[in-house]
């Protein structure tokens, strides 16, 4: 397409795209930069069929940064191609000279900047989804829609728009480039641009222990008098930092992923880092979705706390209510701007487990109508119900009440915006701001009527205990980044198999308790198939027996194996364990059950005793003291067992009890 082409009156640009391999190296040597340079990357690194794909799209060097401070806008050129591109923008506004670029004012009437960023992207022929703007949005960038911005001389957004980019999916990384053809020679001496440092509200934490809860309760009152369905209220953590954002970041791609990912150098010595559950709202062609995440609780120390947590999350009615009401408000968002009776719900309630954190998450898209474009999808979207609360234009005013400072960045977005009307944009949570040596981290909750102030309070601090750690150099999760370590061998013994099926995760059960196996042992297992008729010859003395082959030791001394009416297969039964017996103290446990039969616990043969029992008062654990026997008629192996660790802290007392 010919430069001398014009679009709305402006000449028209014409684009060149190249794109060249790239390796995982050159991703992280871009992050590294970022240090030091301005540029930005955003991606998401978790895959959820339907809903989220791992991708990411990263800058460094741009050839133009966008900034609003207040009324005031200044484009910067650092590089040539910025500085010959700079004709480009003047023309798109009354724009006067600034050493490295130009400047313009807007006051009271901040939404012709979108106006002008809108114009600048369609200057650029043929439009590339990765040919465009990338930065972040401060809390209150929904102001520009109407103008309402005040001349506070506060940074609303940083947008960066680069020559090239480089893109990383799970297939592969790549460089795209960009010529621009037809650009003037660059103007001579335009001087170096010069970002001012951000502003700084403090060094400590925004409110003492304690504050926050009481600011909840106000807005409870709010919601109470019912001018308000929900709220979400922040506050502002800070500490002095020990390691690189650019570490901080690739430990948290590492160790704790996320559908949000951002870094940004925005310039000023400021940087913005995070790891955000919140898709704000993505838009490809004429699709147009988004994820709002509400529910949080803390991830348990196995896998099955983890279930009791999703499952305490989805029978919370608070839960339900505020995913449900910022659904809602996010379906109204996507009514703006896409065709009447295209918006739906894809998916609600959906349970995700992240590093340290579970969430449910719902889905809702729409059809976008024609002549609607990136920005007004992106403001569209704006301070969505996840971070404002319902409704969401009196959410607004009860923040700025009752909110102690500014939000900034925190629940902002970092946004990509295409020349070819796409858009993707994350809202800005859990997430580091970094001045310096001094990081702040703002978090919040979304509260409802029945909310706990203190438990509000409790809930801020969690969400900023992640970031803090990895500030400090340590892995995201103390208890989930430990990984597969060495054991030492507390115990030996000698093992007997008589078919059991699950024999190799037996063996996994026994190292994770630290027992050995050796055939010189004192101590011997006996452990079998599902048949408790099997006939086998049995040590008369410190013998321990598990599953079925407990059944089969006790029914060989005289007990009554009842059959069940349907056999118990991967069933969980509650421990009630006898205070006199080693299970004394998992009373409340849950075990894992392969069992067809059951025996009585008060019906036991001498010389045997029931230490433990299920709920239904049937055997669990059984002991014979005098020659040192022990049967365990669960199964501490299974996964059932996990919980607690209560099938390795089985195994390692009836050790103890049979070694002592």
């Amino acid at each position: 397409m010919a430069a001398a082409q014009r679009r709305n009156g402006a000449h028209l640009i014409a684009v060149e795209r190249r794109a060249r391999p790239a390796g995982e190296a050159e991703v992280r040597s871009l992050i590294d930069a970022l240090d030091e340079r301005p540029g930005a990357w955003l991606g998401c690194d978790v895959a959820a069929e339907g809903l989220y794909a791992k991708h990411s799209i990263g800058c460094v060097d741009p050839a133009l940064g966008f900034y609003l401070d207040g009324a005031t806008l200044k484009v910067l050129a650092f590089n040539e191609t910025g500085a010959r591109l700079l004709p480009a923008v003047r023309q798109l506004g009354a724009f006067e000279a600034l050493p490295g670029g130009l400047r313009a004012r807007f006051q009271g009437q901040s939404h012709l900047v979108v106006q002008l960023l809108r114009k600048f992207l369609a200057l650029f022929a043929p439009a590339h989804a990765e040919l465009g703007l990338y930065g972040a949005w401060s809390f209150d960038y929904f102001k520009l829609a109407h103008g309402g911005l005040p001349d506070d001389g506060r940074r609303r957004f940083v947008l960066y728009f680069p020559e090239r980019v480089l893109t990383s999916a799970a297939e592969a990384a790549q460089w795209i480039e960009f010529a621009f053809t037809g650009l003037p020679e660059a103007p001579p001496d335009i001087g170096r641009p010069i970002v001012e440092a951000p502003r700084l509200d403090g060094e400590t934490d925004e409110l003492p222990p304690g504050g926050h809860a009481q600011r909840v309760a106000q807005g409870i009152e709010l919601l109470r008098s019912g001018e308000l369905a929900s709220l979400v209220l922040s506050q502002t953590f800070r500490r002095r930092v020990g390691v690189k954002g650019s570490a901080a970041f690739h430990a948290l791609r590492a160790l704790n992923p996320y559908p949000a990912m951002l870094f940004l150098n925005l310039g000023g010595g400021e940087k913005l880092f995070g790891a955000s559950p919140d898709l704000q709202v993505r838009a490809e062609g004429d699709l147009v979705e988004s994820a709002p995440v509400c529910g949080t609780a803390r991830r348990g120390a196995d896998p099955l706390a983890d279930v009791a947590q999703a499952l305490a999350l989805l029978a919370s009615d608070k839960e339900a209510a505020a995913l449900s009401g910022c659904a809602d408000s996010d379906c109204n968002d996507k009514a703006q701007v896409c065709i009447p009776g295209s918006v739906e719900l894809v998916s609600h309630r959906r349970v995700h487990y992240f590093s340290t954190i579970v969430h449910t998450i719902a889905h809702t898209r729409g059809r976008r109508r024609a002549g609607v474009d990136g920005f007004d999808v992106l403001l569209a979207h704006a301070a969505p119900a996840t971070v404002a609360g319902v409704p969401k234009q009196q959410a607004l005013r009860a923040i700025e009440r009752l909110e102690p400072s500014w939000r900034g960045w925190y629940a902002g977005a970092a946004a990509r915006i295409g020349c070819d009307g796409s858009v993707e944009a994350y809202t800005i949570l859990r997430a580091a701001r970094i001045v310096g040596e001094l990081a702040e981290v703002r978090t919040g909750g979304n509260i409802l009527v029945d909310s706990d102030p203190a438990s509000e309070e409790d809930e801020t601090r969690l969400k900023a205990e992640t970031l803090f750690r990895v500030l400090q150099g340590a892995a995201p999760d103390r208890e989930r980044s430990q990984g597969a370590r060495s054991r030492p061998v507390t115990h030996r013994v000698r093992l007997r198999n008589f078919g059991d099926p699950f024999l190799p995760l037996l063996l996994d059960g026994l190292a994770r308790a630290e027992i050995a196996l050796d055939e010189k042992a004192a101590i011997t297992l006996l452990t079998m198939g599902f048949d408790v008729e099997t006939r086998v010859a049995m040590p008369a003395e410190r013998l321990l027996a598990i599953g079925t082959a407990a059944i089969a030791v006790l029914a060989a001394d005289g007990a009554r194996a009842e059959r069940l009416p349907c056999p118990r297969y991967a069933r969980s039964a509650e421990v009630h364990a006898e205070r006199s017996g080693f299970l004394a103290g998992m009373s409340s446990m849950r075990v894992g059950l392969y069992a067809a039969r059951r025996i009585e616990a008060d019906a036991l043969p001498a010389p045997w005793r029931c230490i433990a029992r299920d709920a239904e008062g049937y055997t669990l654990a059984a002991v014979d003291e005098a020659s040192r026997r022990c049967a365990l008629l669960f199964r501490p192996d299974s996964i059932l067992s996990l919980g607690n660790s209560a099938g390795v802290r089985a195994l390692r007392a009836a050790l103890d009890w049979l070694a002592g």
